[in-house]
């Protein structure tokens, strides 16, 4: 009796810590990559095909926006900003990523900082009349700042605007994916089009478990992960996929606010390098971890590269 009981206790308790495992979804580039690609009513279809799949899950999304794609030929374009109102319809939230994505390594930080700005005010209005406000930034490339005072400058502008840094755990070539989608949709071969989409699927699950690993080994134990993805044709079509591999691997979705409550996310940061690349790393780095530490972490396949055309040296 006692062994029954130890062992459903056990049972219990096990199934209790499956379901610990929490990934905030963000989703940056919106109001979508790579528009001029398609027809304002297939980039509505597949903004909707995208945010509904989100929806059908119940995954919290934060989406980050680049207002500069608003504007077609210099001129603003009220449909590709209603492309926002989607997003929000559909009671997901929206952060800033600055107005045209320029790479803070290369600009200076007050040019940088007038890009910020920039994004503020329509999105502010927007924002207000769903009662929301724009609380989170999240860093172009994943740059930070090559150096100290260049980091250090960035971090006290966002605190003293109030905003929360948007980091990311789960770094992945999504986006290279993307654009070898966006390259074979018109071929309209769906031989090779399912190929990009199941290897997408198949590679983000090994991503996923390698940041998992490296999770254990910096913290022992899986923290809350946030997943950085894109707005493309690419999600559009494949979000579904991408959700159950998640599901599958015993993962609830939670808002990048719950996520942030791990305390990993105070841990320090000192990378002041070009790459952008995971917190994960960076706080790996941080640590003096070798290169020993970052071995067997998934690549690109060669033959997305290729589609994409995407130089692999």
């Amino acid at each position: 009796m006692k062994y029954s009981l130890f062992l459903l206790f056990f049972l219990i308790t096990s199934c209790l810590f499956a379901q610990q495992k929490m990934v905030a979804i963000t989703i940056d580039d919106l109001p979508f990559v790579r528009m001029n690609l398609y027809s304002s009513n297939e980039v509505i279809q597949k903004t909707d095909q995208l945010l509904t799949a989100l929806s059908n899950q119940n995954a919290p999304v934060t989406g980050f926006v680049n207002l500069s794609k608003v504007y077609s030929s210099g001129e603003f374009d009220l449909t590709r900003f209603n492309l926002l109102r989607q997003w929000l319809d559909k009671g997901f939230d929206l952060g800033n990523h600055t107005f045209s994505h320029p790479n803070y390594n290369y600009v200076s930080y007050t040019d940088y900082i007038s890009d910020i700005e920039k994004n503020e005010p329509m999105l502010n209005t927007l924002l207000a009349e769903y009662h929301k406000s724009l609380t989170y930034f999240r860093h172009p490339y994943l740059h930070r700042g090559n150096n100290k005072a260049k980091a250090d400058s960035l971090i006290a502008y966002l605190h003293h605007k109030n905003y929360i840094e948007a980091p990311v755990t789960i770094d992945n070539a999504e986006w290279i994916f993307a654009a070898a989608y966006d390259s074979v949709l018109k071929t309209r071969d769906t031989k090779i089009i399912s190929m990009v989409g199941d290897t997408y699927i198949a590679y983000m699950e090994s991503k996923l478990k390698y940041y998992e690993q490296q999770s254990a080994r910096l913290f022992g134990r899986n923290i809350n992960q946030v997943l950085l993805i894109h707005a493309n044709s690419l999600n559009a079509d494949y979000i579904g996929g991408l959700l159950q591999m998640f599901t599958r691997n015993g993962y609830s979705f939670v808002s990048l606010e719950t996520a942030l409550k791990d305390k990993c996310y105070q841990t320090e940061d000192h990378f002041y390098k070009n790459g952008g690349i995971s917190w994960l790393d960076r706080w790996a780095i941080t640590q003096g971890k070798g290169r020993d530490f970052f071995a067997g972490e998934p690549v690109c396949p060669e033959f997305i590269m290729k589609l994409a055309r995407v130089d692999s040296e």
